[in-house]
């Protein structure tokens, strides 16, 4: 996903495919990355025990998807809205519509604001589960890109991630 929006952002059409079980995901990163509501196709999960034959299959079944999504023009960011979840707004809404992306992988998100510095708390029940979760070396500039869109630029972003001894603010 990352990569289609960057080509996005150089005004290249590109297309994302996404199995199902990371749609959520898919449209978290494209939505932090400036791109709400980025158009990708998808495709049934998992792909990696598919033999060639069924991989040939697969991609004549996605290439209609693709094309169109390919002529269809180069995607324009939309305006940044304050994010607002149910009666959630601000601080609490930004980790509601993080958190939901990070569900898909069965790990969930708290966080806390302490001044100008949040922290966020990565939490991963499933140690199995632990190498689904993007990194801390992409969730930091993802989470501060959505703190300046949604509460302003001067807040710094920290996350406490169980796979790492610690994370220290983002730069």
């Amino acid at each position: 996903m990352l990569d289609a929006v960057r080509f996005e952002e150089l005004g290249l059409p590109a297309a994302a495919i996404v199995t199902e079980p990371f749609t959520a995901t898919g449209k978290v990163m494209a939505e932090l990355q400036g791109f709400a509501d980025y158009p990708f196709a998808t495709v049934p999960h998992p792909v990696a025990s598919l033999s060639i034959d069924q991989v040939n299959d697969l991609a004549d079944a996605v290439t209609p998807e693709v094309e169109r999504l390919l002529l269809r023009g180069v995607a324009d960011p939309p305006p940044t809205e304050v994010t607002t979840i149910g009666e959630r707004t601000g601080l609490e809404a930004v980790v509601e519509a993080l958190a939901e992306s990070l569900r898909a992988d069965r790990a969930d998100l708290t966080a806390e604001r302490m001044g100008s510095t949040i922290t966020f708390r990565l939490h991963i029940p499933d140690e199995a589960c632990a190498e689904c979760v993007m990194p801390s070396s992409m969730l930091v500039p993802m989470f501060q890109r959505r703190i300046d869109q949604e509460l302003g630029p001067g807040l710094t972003v920290e996350l406490e991630d169980p796979r790492t001894v610690s994370q220290g603010p983002s730069e």
